[in-house]
C-alpha cells in the first residue's frame, strides 16, 4: 500500500476536468485549437480480436462479429464497438456507454460461446478485464446482451449502466484485488485467470467452469462472485507471480509461465484433468545454451492437431540472443526449432531478430518479427502442399508496426484483422485472407517464400490522417564505451536547423518503434517546426537480451550516459539539422526517471524537460510500488532493502541531486498511480521548486498514463506551452 501523500499545502488551480495544477499559466484556447486536428487522428482503433459465432436461444447461428476499440469524439474513454467481419460493409455498432468511475480501461475483451453461471444460458459476448479508477485493480466483468440468453435477467446489483446498448455488464468480483490473463479453452468449458486475491502479494492462476459449472446461483437481481479453483498456488519462496498461457486440447493440462523480471522467466505445466490440481512442474528445454536466470518464454500455445494435443510453441531466447520460435512435445521432451537463429542449430527458417507475437490455429502458425521497430508478418501452414514452409507476407502499405488476430475460434485459420499504425495512422484495422495468397509463393535471392498481400481496410475503423506527417528515419550513434545505440528519428518537413525533443520510452525493457509517438507529436513537427528522437537506449527490448540486461541494477546509469552520448553525436554529427543549443527532454514512466537523470548529468547542455509519472528517488518507489509488482521491479533496479544496493539507488536518484537541474521542468502524475505513486511528483515539485521554474499537474482518476479525454487534451496542451515559452526562449 502506497505511503499517503499529503499535498494540501499546495495552492492547485482546477484548469480542466479532472486537472489539479500548480504554478501553471492559463493554456491559451489557440493551443487546443491547434491540436484539435491532431488529437483527433490519434484517436485511432484497436481490435481485440473476433467473437464467437454463436446461437440464439432458437438454434439460428449468430455470426461473431470483430471487436473494436475507440475513443469518440465526445467520449471521456475509450469505448468497445462491433463490426462485421466483411471489409465491405460500413457498420460499426457502439457496444459500452460508461463514463469514468462507472468503467475505464477495458484492458481484455475475450469471446466466449456461453456460460451457465446463473443456471440459465448466456450466449455470446465476452469476459472483460477492466478497472474504474486508473489505479489497475481489475476486476471481471461479463458481457452479454438479452437476445442470446435463455431469460432476461432483471437488473443486477453492480450492473453497470450501459445504455443506450443492448449490451449489459456485469461485475463477477467484487474486491479491490487484480485480475488478468484471461484465458479460454478450445471447447469453451473452462475459463483460467491470474489474481492477487490470495494473499494480495502473489499472483496465482485459477480456473473456472464455463458450463456445467453447478454454481448455486439464481437467475436474479443478487451479485454473483465467481467461484474458481487455484491450480497454481504460491511456492512460498519470495513473490510468486505465474500466468496462465494455453490450455491443452484434450483439456487436461494448462500452461503456465512464471515471471521474475523483465529478462526472466520460465514455463510450467500443470495437470488440471483431477478434483485436484498438481503441482506446476517446471518444463526444461533440451541443449537449452543459455543460463535459465537470463532466460525468457512467451506466446507459449498448444497445438491445435488431435494427434498432438501436448504439442505446444512459444516464443524464447533460450538458444540465442533473440526470442525465437520453438515447440516442445510434452510426452517425448523433444523440441523443433523453427526461428532460431544460433549456430548450430538446425531450424526451418533462421531470423535474426526478436519474434514479436505468435498465434498458434487448427492449420497454421502466424507471427510477427520486429526488425529494429518495424514490423515484419510470417505464418507457417501446418499442412497443405507449403507446409512447415515460413512465408513472409509482404504487405503494401507504408511500414509500420503491425499486430493481427486470426478468427480460428470461428474456424477460418486463415483469416486476419490488422491494426496498422505507422507514420500516417495512429491506428487503423485492415482484412487479409491468407489463403488466396498461398497460390503465389514466391522465392527471394536466399530461396525465402514470400507473398505479396494487398489488405482491405475497414473504412469504419480509419482514424483521420494529418496532411504532411513525416516518416521515420532510424539513425545509430555510438555511446562512451562503443555500444551503437539505435534512435527513431524525424526532422520537419522543410527545415534546415531546428530545436529538438529527446523523447526517451519508459518500461525500461520496451523500445521505440515506429508507431511509438506522443500525442502531441505531429504537432511539434507541422506547427513548431521541432525535430524529435526517440532514443532505443541500452536496457530496451527488441535487440537481444544481451543489450536489454545491459542497464541492469548496478549499470543503470549507463543509460543515461547513452543520452549524454547522443547530445554530443547532435552537437557533433547533426549540426546542419539541429540546434545544439535548442534541446529538450522528455519521458514517461522510466522515461520520467531517465528525463530527471539527464537533466542532474547535463542541465548544461539542455533548455527545460518534461516528466510524466516518472520515479525521482528509488528507494521510495520500490516501496510505495504494488507489492504484485515489487518483486519484478527489484530485479531489474536492485533490492532497497540491501543496504549497499540502497546505498547505490540512493546516489543516483535524481531527487538527490536537485541543485544539478537548473533549467525549467513540467511534471504531470496521475493521482491513483499504483505503479509509481504520486508521492514521486510531488517530493519532486516540493524540492525542485525551491531552485528553479517547476511546474505540477496532477490528474485525477488518473493511473500509470492518462486515458481521459480531458486529461489527456489538457497535458498536451500543458506540453505545448510549455516548449513555446522555454525551449524557444533561449
Amino acid at each position: 500500500m502506497a505511503t499517503p501523500v499529503d499535498y494540501g499545502d499546495l495552492e492547485f488551480t482546477r484548469p480542466a476536468r479532472q486537472i489539479k495544477a500548480v504554478n501553471l499559466p492559463a493554456v491559451p484556447q489557440r493551443i487546443f485549437d491547434g491540436m484539435k486536428q491532431y488529437e483527433d487522428a490519434a484517436r485511432g482503433y484497436g481490435t481485440p480480436g473476433f467473437e464467437r459465432t454463436t446461437k440464439d436461444a432458437n438454434g439460428r447461428e449468430v455470426p461473431g462479429g470483430v471487436i473494436v476499440s475507440h475513443r469518440p469524439a465526445n467520449a471521456q474513454v475509450t469505448q468497445l464497438y462491433r463490426m462485421s467481419t466483411d471489409p465491405s460493409s460500413t457498420e460499426l455498432n457502439r457496444l459500452t456507454y460508461f463514463d469514468v468511475g462507472s468503467g475505464r480501461t477495458i484492458s481484455a475483451f475475450c469471446g466466449i460461446l456461453e456460460e451457465d453461471w446463473r443456471g440459465v444460458r448466456r450466449r455470446g459476448g465476452a469476459i472483460m478485464v477492466m478497472d474504474l479508477t486508473g489505479n489497475e485493480h481489475f476486476q471481471l466483468w461479463r458481457y452479454w446482451e438479452d437476445s442470446l440468453a435463455d431469460q432476461v435477467l432483471p437488473k443486477i446489483q453492480e450492473e453497470l449502466d450501459n445504455a443506450p446498448s443492448l449490451g449489459r455488464i456485469e461485475r463477477l468480483t467484487h474486491d479491490d484485488y487484480r485480475y488478468s490473463s484471461v484465458l479460454i479453452s478450445q471447447s469453451n468449458k473452462f475459463m483460467a485467470f491470474s489474481s492477487n486475491k490470495e494473499n494480495n502479494k502473489d499472483t496465482l492462476v485459477y480456473v473456472s467452469r464455463l458450463t456445467d459449472s453447478n454454481t448455486g446461483a439464481k437467475p436474479d437481481a443478487s451479485p454473483f462472485t465467481l467461484p474458481s479453483r487455484l491450480v497454481a498456488p504460491t511456492t512460498g519462496e519470495g513473490t510468486t507471480v505465474y500466468h496462465p498461457q494455453s490450455f491443452s486440447l484434450d483439456e487436461k493440462y494448462l500452461l503456465v509461465i512464471r515471471t521474475y523480471g523483465s529478462s526472466y522467466n520460465a514455463i510450467y505445466v500443470v495437470d488440471i484433468s483431477g478434483e485436484q490440481a498438481l503441482a506446476p512442474k517446471l518444463i526444461e528445454f533440451p541443449g537449452a545454451t543459455e543460463k535459465a536466470e537470463s532466460t525468457a518464454f512467451d506466446n507459449a500455445s498448444f497445438s491445435r492437431d488431435v494427434n498432438l494435443p501436448h504439442l505446444f510453441y512459444c516464443t524464447t531466447n533460450g538458444y540465442g540472443d533473440f526470442a525465437s520460435i520453438v515447440t516442445y512435445d510434452l510426452d517425448t521432451g523433444s523440441v523443433i526449432h523453427i526461428t532460431t537463429s544460433s549456430a548450430g542449430i538446425q531450424a526451418i527458417r533462421p531470423i535474426l531478430w526478436e519474434i514479436q507475437n505468435l498465434e498458434v490455429t487448427s492449420d497454421n502458425i502466424v507471427f510477427t518479427v520486429n526488425v529494429e521497430g518495424w514490423t515484419s508478418l510470417f505464418f507457417m501452414p501446418l499442412s497443405g502442399s507449403h507446409k512447415n514452409t515460413v512465408i513472409e507476407v509482404k504487405v503494401a502499405w507504408e511500414r509500420g508496426w503491425l499486430t493481427f488476430h486470426t478468427n480460428d475460434s470461428n474456424g477460418k485459420p486463415y483469416e486476419l484483422t490488422l491494426q496498422l499504425t505507422s507514420y500516417h495512422s495512429r491506428g487503423r484495422v485492415a482484412y487479409l485472407d491468407l489463403i488466396p495468397l498461398l497460390g503465389d509463393v514466391k522465392k527471394d535471392e536466399k530461396g525465402h517464400a514470400y507473398v505479396l498481400a494487398s489488405v482491405l481496410p475497414y473504412a469504419q475503423a480509419v482514424p483521420p490522417t494529418v496532411a504532411h506527417e513525416v516518416p521515420p528515419t532510424l539513425i545509430r550513434y555510438k555511446s562512451f564505451d562503443g555500444l551503437e545505440i539505435p534512435a527513431i528519428y524525424y526532422h520537419p518537413a522543410g527545415q534546415s536547423v531546428t530545436s529538438v525533443v529527446i523523447n526517451i520510452h519508459g518500461g525500461p525493457a520496451s523500445q521505440a518503434t515506429a508507431n511509438y509517438r506522443t500525442p502531441t507529436h505531429s504537432y511539434l513537427l507541422n506547427e513548431l517546426k521541432i525535430a524529435v528522437i526517440y532514443p532505443n537506449v541500452r536496457g530496451s527490448s527488441g535487440y537481444g537480451k544481451t543489450y536489454m540486461a545491459a542497464d541492469d541494477v548496478l549499470k543503470r546509469e549507463d543509460s543515461v550516459k547513452d543520452i549524454g552520448a547522443l547530445l554530443d553525436h547532435i552537437t557533433s554529427n547533426m549540426q546542419n539539422e539541429l540546434d545544439s543549443s535548442r534541446i529538450a527532454v522528455a519521458g514517461g514512466s522510466y522515461g520520467g526517471y531517465m528525463c530527471l537523470a539527464t537533466l542532474t548529468h547535463y542541465s548544461s547542455k539542455l533548455v527545460c524537460g518534461i516528466e510524466n509519472f516518472g520515479i525521482s528517488h528509488w528507494p521510495s518507489f520500490l516501496e510505495n510500488t504494488a507489492a504484485v509488482r515489487r518483486a519484478n521491479r527489484r530485479l531489474e533496479y536492485g533490492d532497497e532493502t540491501i543496504p549497499e544496493i540502497r546505498a547505490f539507488l540512493e546516489r543516483i536518484s535524481p531527487i538527490n541531486h536537485i541543485s544539478k537541474i537548473t533549467v525549467p521542468l513540467l511534471i504531470t502524475h496521475g493521482e491513483n498511480d499504483s505503479r509509481v505513486t504520486v508521492h514521486e511528483a510531488v517530493s519532486l515539485y516540493k524540492t525542485l521548486s525551491k531552485n528553479v521554474h517547476t511546474e505540477l499537474i496532477i490528474c485525477e482518476m488518473e493511473g500509470h498514463g492518462y486515458k481521459q479525454k480531458s486529461v489527456i487534451e489538457f497535458t498536451n496542451a500543458a506540453d505545448i506551452l510549455f516548449l513555446e515559452r522555454f525551449l524557444f526562449s533561449k
